[in-house]
């Protein structure tokens, strides 16, 4: 049984890591819940130690898509688990997972410790590629921390293995983070010329995501730089690729750079619109850096607009996660704008203390633009005061910042790399422009050669035709022969076509009929196996009362799996075409009767009140087995979703040549994008009743497979919390 077991945990970890290529949520959350039923009954199943730490990697992945305080957790005990085993290959891959969780946590200081130890593990085994991979995710995080220098020497040092190694995607990411450190340097020009550099390598290996962030990059230098329509085209594009991606920490970062284009643009409502945008997007991804950018940006707008109440307390709002997540270089920015909100409510004490925060702290970090905009700030307040000699020595400062920024040779350095990136688009298209016309002209070359071609088969065929005038009889019963063959061959060929398609299709069922089974069959099982479990370990140490309420629940469950097994049965019939359809006459008002006859004591137990208002001589010409299966289906459901002392009434009548039956509810009803799912197997689609009576999800299933072989439809019509109203036809005898 536990080769068995062992064999049932390889398939489904391998088949959800196919299956992670298409990151569904609700997919992600029915992997999680499999594998941590699994994990938690890790005693009955007798898992290994291996077993766990696949199992824990397995969900500390899963949850990368949606919850990363859960990856740490996974991620940490396949750590204890690995390091029990001193299994080298575990522990990488716990290290890795814990490295990005935490760093996607904004936990900097953690991200190091584990990216430093997972560093020290490649380089003790000569695994030069992957060490780099670890000393560029040190410097993501000490970028995080917000000390660039120490940033740069780790990037430098991945850099030099990646070119070593022609490792392009590697080399292209790290030109990129170099580029935004050399950017908050005020080094634009080697900045610009870093990005389009990466820009370069993406386009080659193809990433979009490269692309993008190269987009991005660019766009911020833009930005800074003063050149808005420069800066909303490059944003522009990446949020074009990053939609097209459904990337939404990148698409809410890509919308707070288009806000801030038009608050410098003074249109101070378009950007706040953008910010809240932003702010509501971000909240799907919890993300504290995001939240914090969003409030900052949205305090500043404010603050311009003179709402400066608002533009306060989106600020400090700022400020209290920026503290707490230690982002000293956004600090900056929010400390000066606090000076600057202060300032124009004439509290010039506040205003300078925050001005003095800002400073230092752009200072310290080597922000230029920062350290520029606090000079500006500082010499407007204190022309404010009137304190002449300290608002022109910071105006000096800030001019001379300034000017060391724009100067005239790194203008003309930044126009040459624009005019060279443009120079180089423009030649790509005109070497996709001739290779256009070279195809165009062989085209012309072909279509020529194929014209004579075509005049010497004519000719050819006009002197043959000559030639084997005499044979005409013998060709024309040839062709016969030749003719009779290939309607053969079609007909073969119809057959093939069939043939695949009723493989395809018993295919399907076969898979719908496993993943039923896999679904809900487990659950009664595991009921049934622990409840006897229990009674079988435990049996004197339980009351007669207790033992009689585990008997019940094992007959309820029981009852539950057999139910379930009818309708499988039935519907795989129906699927393998073994199930024979008899047609004949039919009493409607008497199958009605005997499912209403079958329920009533489920229906007394809820106080439920079931009339049936079928005509005795209304007739249908169906099969009697399976349309009594979808009376007794239909009801069933109607019991089930029915609350205490509601009503079931079963109605048919006669409309032009076919009967139509309803069923109606005064249950709680569906909601308008849940009933598309009704009746289709690949939705697999049910909920508990009002009871919690568990249901299979195969009966509406079943019946639309029955109603659809008696040449009727069956539909709902429903409105969540006012009933249900299932109907179907039949033709009339």
């Amino acid at each position: 049984m536990h080769r068995l077991f062992t064999l049932y945990i390889t398939l489904h970890l391998a088949v959800f890591s196919w299956a992670d290529s298409q990151i569904n949520p609700v997919l992600i959350k029915s992997k999680i819940d499999s594998l941590e039923n699994i994990l938690f009954n890790s005693l009955i199943y007798n898992l290994s130690s291996t077993e766990k730490t696949d199992i824990c990697i397995a969900l500390a992945d899963h949850y990368t898509h949606i919850n990363y305080e859960k990856t740490v957790e996974f991620a940490a005990r396949s750590m204890i688990l690995a390091e029990e085993m001193g299994d080298s290959e575990y522990i990488t891959e716990s290290l890795n997972l814990l490295t990005k969780a935490y760093f996607k946590l904004d936990n900097y200081d953690k991200s190091i410790e584990y990216a430093t130890r997972l560093y020290n593990i490649h380089n003790t085994n000569n695994e030069e590629l992957e060490a780099g991979k670890a000393l560029k995710q040190v410097a993501s995080s000490y970028y995080g921390l917000s000390k660039f220098i120490e940033a740069k020497n780790y990037y430098n040092r991945a850099l030099d293995i990646f070119k070593k190694h022609q490792y392009f995607e590697g080399i292209a990411q790290t030109l990129g983070e170099i580029a935004r450190i050399l950017g908050h340097w005020g080094e634009y020009d080697e900045a610009l010329s870093k990005h389009q550099e990466a820009l370069k390598f993406y386009e080659e290996i193809g990433d979009d995501v490269g692309i993008a962030e190269a987009y991005t990059g660019m766009g911020m230098i833009y930005e800074e730089l003063g050149n808005h329509e420069n800066a909303f085209d490059h944003y522009r594009k990446s949020l074009e690729i990053y939609e097209d991606l459904g990337q939404t920490y990148d698409i809410v970062n890509l919308t707070l750079h288009i806000g801030d284009i038009y608050l410098q643009k003074k249109l101070f409502d378009k950007a706040l619109e953008y910010y809240f945008k932003a702010d509501e997007i971000g909240r799907e991804i919890n993300n504290k850096k995001l939240k914090a950018i969003a409030l900052s940006n949205i305090g500043e707008a404010y603050n311009l607009k003179g709402d400066y109440l608002k533009a306060l307390d989106y600020q400090q709002r700022s400020l209290t996660l920026k503290e707490e997540i230690g982002d000293k270089m956004r600090l900056a920015i929010t400390y000066t704008e606090m000076g600057l909100i202060y300032s124009n409510v004439e509290e010039y004490d506040k205003s300078l203390d925050y001005l003095y925060k800002g400073l230092r702290m752009a200072e310290e970090l080597n922000f230029i633009y920062q350290i520029n905009k606090s000079h500006k700030s500082l010499s407007e307040v204190y022309e404010k005061i009137g304190n002449e000699k300290l608002a022109l020595e910071n105006y000096k400062q800030y001019i001379e910042g300034r000017d060391r920024i724009f100067t005239e040779e790194s203008k003309q350095t930044i126009a040459e790399l624009q005019a060279k990136y443009q120079l180089e688009r423009k030649e790509k298209e005109n070497e996709r422009l001739r290779h256009s016309q070279q195809l165009i002209g062989a085209r012309v070359k072909n279509q020529q050669l194929m014209i004579g071609f075509v005049l010497f088969i004519l000719l050819g065929s006009f002197v043959l035709s000559l030639i084997l005038h005499g044979r005409y009889q013998q060709n024309q019963k040839l062709n016969i022969q030749l003719s009779l063959k290939n309607k053969q061959v079609e007909e073969q060929r119809k057959n093939m076509v069939s043939l695949n398609a009723e493989l395809k299709d018993a295919n399907n069922t076969k898979d719908k009929f496993f993943s039923i089974v896999a679904h809900d069959l487990k659950n009664p099982f595991n009921s049934l196996l622990m409840l006897s479990r229990l009674l079988l370990d435990d049996y004197d140490s339980f009351t007669n009362e207790e033992r009689k309420q585990f008997i019940s629940q094992i007959n309820s469950s029981a009852e539950n799996t057999y139910s379930l097994l009818e309708n499988l049965l039935d519907w795989a019939r129906t699927q393998s075409g073994k199930s024979e359809i008899i047609k004949e006459k039919i009493n409607l008002s008497r199958l009605s009767e005997e499912a209403i006859k079958v329920l009533q004591p489920v229906a007394r137990g809820k106080k439920i009140t079931i009339s049936s208002d079928v005509p005795t001589h209304l007739t249908a010409f169906a099969d009697r087995n399976m349309i009594a299966t979808v009376f007794l289906n239909l009801v069933s459901n109607a019991v089930k979703f029915t609350p205490q002392k509601g009503t079931i009434e079963v109605l048919a009548c006669e409309k032009n040549n076919h009967i139509e039956v309803e069923i109606n509810d005064s249950g709680v009803g569906i909601s308008d994008k849940n009933i598309p799912k009704l009746f289709k197997p690949d939705e697999k689609f049910y909920t508990e009743g009002t009871e919690k009576e568990k249901g299979t999800g195969l009966g509406l299933i079943l019946c639309k497979e029955f109603i659809e072989k008696n040449e009727g439809e069956i539909w709902v019509e429903s409105q969540e919390g006012a009933g249900s109203q299932f109907c179907f036809s039949l033709p009339k005898s």
